[in-house]
């Protein structure tokens, strides 16, 4: 029996490939550039480098190839002394040198012109790694720490465009799920994390030299409160604008605490940037307990700011592709799925919207592929209507010249879920075999994404079609879908929220104390 041969994919040969070529790349780094490093003294003055003498207690390990003065950072003198490494080993290092400066001016203000010199003494450690790394011990950096940041840089930035490539494979094939949705958030967070590091290590390379590894895991406890400071003002402009859609969903639809979802949003999203402000700042003002509660609060604020917004960002781009995928395939069963009806047992407008669009594509699916679809009408009877949604469907595609043998009837179901469920065994009742039969499902815009969900979940592959509604109605609606999709999934997004704050706690915490 023959095996089928799995190729790896493109954006995996792409992962491995570039992530090996820069850890390589970055490995050559630190054998060649670092073996070499540039011990800085902050001087008063200025000094006399015929005078300076440094001191190793190993001479076997590290050797000084040259001493300079210099200005540092264009604010005041350094003394920079340049080492090499010899051999794999620890070493201790002594310098000793004069510091000449100016007396500060007397009680009266003046000038004093006279002279100082102050006889100083800096000592601190090395070890040389096996492959010529020169790392300081006493500094907790290695020259060119700053390159770490450039090295995680070059790993989100491969990481990144891979979650790309894999969420515009699934965008084509029409794959949207909530894995989807989970790659286009991180894409989004990734993109804004990597944009502010690059922007933020080259203004400050400067300070390259003072950089060690607690600031380091620093920027990374950091990074939630970094990701919500920097995209702060456009979610406002979002909010404000679902807040707008609210105010015209209200004069045209009436008030109701649904209606006003955008609102509550913003009111929400202005609450969060309050605590993080009062639970962020100024921590030495308090007790060790009060700043452990108040880092504790404001990253747990901050991450599940960050992971919402993004999970919101993503589901609404996600949302909107999958209202213009485009189906490339004929298909075979049109599922339309019910809302509910008028008193007289016709259908409403959103309703109709629906059956029209599956109408329609199966119009166009006729003069492309020579093919008609069979119709299932989804939707079972309310307690206030006088006949089921799937009859009322029935009766408007036969009104519209639909012959009654290519419509398959669902009354049962009383929510979406059930919709998919029991459309379902209708068609597997209907089809020869249903992993070979087409199936698409009609429904409007909003509510699109989460038919592919719902589907999904009973495993069933299908295709959505997206009716049109009113554009006020739109984001509003699509919110409710949004807390729809929340809710489905609580188990997993309370799990990613707590173990995102216990990890950054934990990493904050273990870098202040």
């Amino acid at each position: 029996m023959n095996k089928q041969k799995h190729k790896l994919k493109p954006r995996y040969i792409f992962f491995i490939t570039a992530t090996t070529l820069i850890l390589i790349g970055y490995f050559v780094f630190l054998c060649t550039y670092c073996r070499n490093y540039t011990i800085k003294i902050m001087l008063n003055g200025t000094t006399n480098l015929s005078t300076v003498l440094v001191e190793c207690s190993n001479d076997n390990t590290v050797k000084v190839v040259n001493m300079r003065q210099d200005n540092f950072n264009w604010m005041m003198n350094a003394l920079e002394i340049d080492i090499e490494s010899i051999s794999y080993g620890d070493t201790d290092l002594t310098v000793f040198f004069d510091d000449i400066y100016n007396n500060s001016p007397d009680d009266n203000g003046q000038p004093d012109t006279g002279q100082i010199t102050e006889h100083r003494t800096f000592a601190t450690s090395f070890h040389v790694l096996p492959f010529g790394m020169i790392y300081c011990t006493a500094g907790d950096n290695f020259n060119g720490l700053w390159t770490i940041k450039l090295l995680s840089d070059a790993l989100l930035i491969v990481l990144t465009i891979t979650f790309a490539l894999s969420f515009r494979e699934k965008q084509k094939a029409g794959n949207f799920t909530y894995s989807m949705v989970a790659l286009g958030g991180m894409v989004f967070f990734l993109t804004i994390i990597v944009i502010n590091s690059l922007l933020d290590t080259f203004s400050s390379i400067d300070y390259s030299s003072v950089l060690n590894f607690e600031n380091v895991l620093y920027s990374v406890s950091r990074i939630n409160t970094t990701f919500v400071n920097v995209t702060l003002i456009p979610f406002l402009a979002f909010c404000l604008a679902l807040s707008i859609s609210n105010i015209l969903l209200v004069r045209h639809e009436g008030f109701s605490i649904f209606n006003l979802l955008g609102v509550l949003l913003g009111i929400s999203v202005i609450a969060g940037t309050i605590l993080m402000c009062i639970f962020g700042n100024d921590l030495y003002m308090y007790s060790e307990t009060e700043q452990i509660l108040m880092i504790v609060i404001n990253t747990s604020v901050s991450f599940a700011f960050c992971y919402l917004e993004c999970l919101l960002i993503s589901t609404t781009f996600c949302a909107i592709m999958s209202t213009r995928y485009k189906i490339k395939t004929p298909m075979d069963y049109i599922i339309i799925l019910g809302c509910a009806i008028r008193g007289d047992g016709t259908p409403t407008p959103i309703l109709r919207s629906r059956i029209d669009c599956a109408i329609d594509f199966d119009k166009e699916q006729y003069k492309k592929w020579n093919k008609h679809a069979k119709f299932v009408t989804s939707g079972g009877q309310g307690s206030d209507e006088v006949i089921s949604e799937a009859e009322c469907m029935k009766r408007y595609l036969m009104e519209q010249g639909v012959p009654e043998e290519s419509i398959l009837k669902e009354d049962k179901s009383v929510n979406t879920y059930q919709n998919f469920a029991f459309s379902k065994k209708v068609i597997e009742a209907d089809a020869d075999d249903l992993g070979k039969t087409g199936i698409a499902f009609s429904t409007t815009n909003y509510h699109v994404f989460r038919g592919y969900t719902l589907a999904q979940k009973i495993g069933m592959t299908v295709k959505g079609l997206s009716a049109k509604t009113k554009l006020y109605f739109f984001p509003n609606a699509f919110l409710r879908e949004f807390i729809g999709l929340l809710v489905e999934q609580k188990i997993r997004h309370l799990f990613v929220i707590i173990s995102g704050i216990l990890f950054f706690v934990g990493l904050y915490i273990i870098v202040q104390y």
